[in-house]
């Protein structure tokens, strides 16, 4: 190929690429995503969807009652914590088996929670 044919050639393409082409953006990567990618999406989708029901609220002595119950037995339990978002839902209820328990809070795997946070708190089956 000669030079000049190359510079047409190359400035056609820069054109091409300037003006008229158009990308397509998101669209271009979706047949990236594994199916195991996107199943993880759309349960995060829904996990964010859901609206946590209220528990009754308890006192803290029912809450640690049944915290110390729940640690001797080695009983799984939910904890609802009386936080809200900005849309003024609660968070997702955690649930999980004790770890440990102190003056203050109490740890349910690796997720600390204070006594103080805390609406209701109920064994699981």
């Amino acid at each position: 190929m000669e030079n000049r044919d190359f510079d047409s050639f190359s400035a056609m393409v820069n054109n091409y690429f300037q003006n008229d082409y158009r990308e397509r953006g998101k669209v271009k990567w979706q047949g990236y995503f594994l199916s195991d990618h996107t199943s993880a999406l759309k349960r995060e989708n829904r996990k964010h969807e859901q609206v946590t029901q209220r528990l009754p609220r308890m006192s803290l002595d029912k809450i640690m009652h049944v915290l110390i119950r729940a640690n001797a037995n080695y009983l799984y339990v939910t904890v609802q914590q009386d936080i809200q978002d900005a849309q003024g839902n609660l968070l997702m209820n955690s649930t999980g088996m004790i770890s440990s328990i102190n003056d203050l809070g109490f740890f349910i795997d690796n997720d600390y929670y204070e006594y103080e946070t805390i609406r209701a708190v109920k064994i699981e089956n």
